[in-house]
């Protein structure tokens, strides 16, 4: 059951660009990397290229957390835990409008935009647990 998810979380989920994504590697080893992600109200997305090992660990060990910067003191830190699937294996994130028109931009400044089809595999994350430290 998704927990219910407080304004601060949701804004942050929306309005952050980068989160570090934690995945479990065959050997128990988290991994974490940083990742492009965008939050549909319920679930977090994630694009990446078929032969990252993110993809592995998931298949393998589907628990994974998404972990956002925190306020740089220690305060506003914001995680969410829960469950990865591989969504879909042929997708195109510039076709998603909400995630790319997040990250259209940041594709463009980054020399990306024609190399996001290589980003095919989509992740859909279904929340399960959030952890939060107050904001000042």
């Amino acid at each position: 059951m998704a927990p219910e998810l407080n304004e601060e979380v949701s804004d942050r989920l929306t309005r952050d660009d980068y989160g570090w994504l934690t995945t479990v590697a065959k050997s128990g080893q988290p991994v974490p990397k940083l990742v492009w992600f965008y939050f549909d109200g319920t679930d977090v997305i994630v694009y990446t290229m078929p032969s990252a090992a993110k993809v592995r660990h998931i298949q393998a060990h589907p628990q994974v957390s998404l972990n956002l910067e925190s306020d740089g003191n220690g305060s506003g830190i914001v995680v969410v835990g829960g469950t990865a699937v591989v969504d879909s294996e042929d997708a195109d994130p510039r076709a998603d409008g909400p995630y790319w028109a997040k990250y259209a931009d940041l594709s463009e400044q980054f020399g990306l935009t024609e190399a996001m089809p290589g980003f095919n595999v989509r992740l859909r994350i279904s929340v399960d647990k959030v952890w939060t430290t107050p904001t000042p």
